[in-house]
């Protein structure tokens, strides 16, 4: 009778670590330069093809490994940061697992050539497999050499699943931009097919940000120190001005190792008080350095998660540090608002009256497709009639009101901002500017569902810095986003110039609005090149309403009751004209009812 369970062979083994460590080339460069940082290198280069799919190579300056140490690195659980379990509580280096080097060799072809000071020669490695077919010495430089070839290529089932060369390079791109910014000391290059991407030379913090950033986000950045007991908080945060649509812009480090820790943004969200508004997020580079034994970074293989010991404490610090960073910068700060005092009632659908005294009922609520058709009138044309009284006589007359087109006829409009009319529900009310916002929107939507998008070349083209994994999303995508009818030109390095958008979205474009469009870009970029049918492209939805709120008519334009009675008139021709872009009710409808029970005329 033959065994179930069986012993997995070493290079099986090794090919499931490989899926917990290595999931993509962004994950090999990972591990390969916190190697190099770990060694006390001061200049690495990254050099990647295909995005990292045919080739990694990582060459640094550091410390290197004598012949036995480069034979013994490849294997599992061996490394030289920590000696027993008791170390992994004060992990003080990048590395410690003793596994990444393993992994990669079991699901790559890679050469390895390193050199200590003290040798006279280097050793060349050749690995296919997990398995060392070459074995010399070599002439080199002190430092390592590390090349990684053909990625999953005994893996085909995890190649398959790589994403696109365009998304590789991006994650790349922001690991080494985080590496950069963990270690200012260090000089960074990274290049792709031999172009350079990334450029860091060594220098302060401050030199980093401008390198990788670009003066404008260097120029807003405002220092934040604070120092209780052992924990301490440095860096920079930026004006609020300057916040994002993504998350992407915070820059997070413990202990000098780059993570994403909700404790963490939670707390400096929280410091900003509502300087930023909500679903927005400030540009951040935050540095918090504590005993290695009150944080836990043993979570999860990929290091990026962590756990503090003590949350509040931590918490506590630096949401009072970036406060005291933006006050001291000048800034009046305001607390967050957690919960609104009263609790406000919407109609979102058109609700009829009950008739009681025959048992019949009209539908409680009526879809966009089997809405009743409204037209306008004009208020000077006619005087307001009584609200249509509900008797068992007019039943069969209210019935048919659904099926026949309704008249609103426009009253006023209040505070400049709400248009009242009557209906024969009852009172109607309309948010001026949702409805126009939906108007505009819905004019885009039919232009590019006609593929016939008026472009307007814009009066002065506006010049937007990008950090290095965003350029190369942008340039990546340019040519598709011009069936969408922005026209985007590569500017130097890292720079791009929008110099066209959609007619409909006027002649100019803010800054801050620049912005997030190229966060809303750089979040779809499949969904952009993939070319989906258009309700599947949400998207859209965010862009143009960006612009179609920017376009639109504001609370407290003053408009004429014609132009009101026209934007209303373009609202209920659509075929969904009950919510903005954004979700927001345009309409609001006080029923008979609703308005009887407030003047106590129920007779309850």
């Amino acid at each position: 009778m033959s065994n179930k369970i069986v012993k997995l062979d070493k290079l099986t083994i090794n090919k499931i670590a490989a899926g917990e460590v290595i999931e993509r080339p962004a994950s090999v460069v990972k591990e390969l330069v916190e190697n190099s940082i770990d060694a006390q290198s001061r200049k690495i280069t990254i050099n990647i093809q295909e995005g990292g799919k045919k080739t990694v190579e990582v060459i640094d300056d550091g410390m290197g490994m004598e012949s036995n140490d480069a034979r013994l690195s490849i294997n599992r659980h061996t490394t030289s940061k920590i000696n027993n379990a008791d170390d992994l509580f004060s992990i003080h280096s990048l590395g410690f697992r003793g596994e990444a080097l393993a992994s990669i060799v079991s699901v790559a072809q890679v050469e390895i050539i390193t050199k200590t000071e003290e040798s006279d020669l280097g050793i060349h490695l050749v690995i296919e497999g997990g398995e060392i077919v070459s074995d010399k010495q070599a002439s080199a430089p002190k430092g390592t050499l590390i090349s990684v070839k053909n990625l999953f290529f005994n893996v085909p089932v995890r190649r398959k699943f790589l994403k696109t060369t365009s998304t590789e390079v991006n994650h790349i791109t922001e690991y080494v931009t985080k590496l950069a910014l963990a270690n200012p000391s260090i000089s960074f290059t990274l290049t792709h097919n031999g172009k350079d991407i990334l450029t860091a030379p060594k220098g302060d913090l401050i030199a980093q940000i401008t390198a990788i950033f670009g003066e404008n986000i260097a120029r807003a950045c405002l220092p934040i120190n604070k120092k209780e007991n052992d924990y301490t908080v440095t860096g920079f945060i930026t004006k609020p001005e300057f916040s994002r649509k993504s998350k992407d812009y915070l820059y997070i480090f413990v202990n000098g190792r780059a993570v994403t820790n909700k404790v963490i943004s939670e707390a400096v969200l929280r410091g900003y008080g509502t300087s930023v508004p909500h679903n927005r997020y400030p540009i951040i580079f935050l540095y918090f350095d504590l005993p290695p034994d009150e944080v836990d970074v043993n979570v999860h293989p990929t290091k990026k998660e962590i756990r503090f010991s003590n949350e509040a404490k931590v918490y506590a610090l630096i949401e009072s540090a970036t406060r005291e960073s933006l006050e001291k910068s000048g800034l009046k700060l305001f607390e967050t608002v957690t919960e609104t005092r009263h609790k406000p009632t919407t109609l979102t659908s058109i609700e009829t009256k009950s008739l009681e005294s025959s048992k019949k009922k009209l539908p409680v609520s009526v879809s966009p497709r089997e809405r009743p058709d409204y037209t306008i009138v004009k208020s000077k044309e006619q005087r307001i009639d009584k609200f249509l009284p509900i008797t068992d006589k007019n039943i069969e007359l209210l019935e048919k009101s659904f099926e026949r087109k309704k008249s609103i006829r426009v009253l006023g409009i209040i505070k400049d901002t709400y248009i009242v009319a009557e209906t024969q529900e009852g009172l109607f009310l309309c948010d001026q500017h949702a409805a126009h916002e939906k108007i505009n929107y819905e004019k885009y939507i039919r232009q590019i569902k006609k593929k016939s998008v008026s472009i307007q070349q814009l009066l002065a083209p506006v010049s937007v810095t990008l950090k290095p994994s965003e350029f190369e999303i942008i340039e990546s995508i340019k040519e598709n986003l011009k069936s969408f009818g922005f026209e985007i030109e590569i500017f130097g390095k890292n720079e791009i110039l929008i110099r066209s958008i959609p007619a409909i979205m006027g002649v100019t474009i803010e800054f801050n609005s620049a912005k997030d469009m190229i966060d809303i870009f750089k979040t779809n970029v499949s969904e952009i090149k993939e070319k989906l049918d258009l309700e599947d492209l949400g998207f859209i939805k965010e862009i143009v309403s960006i612009f179609a709120c920017r376009r639109s008519i504001k609370a407290g334009d003053k408009i004429t009751l014609d132009r009101a009675e026209l934007l209303l008139k373009e609202l209920l021709e659509l075929e969904e004209p009950f919510a903005c872009p954004h979700g927001r009710p345009t309409i609001i409808i006080l029923n008979e009812k609703y308005i009887e029970e407030l003047f106590k005329r129920d007779y309850r």
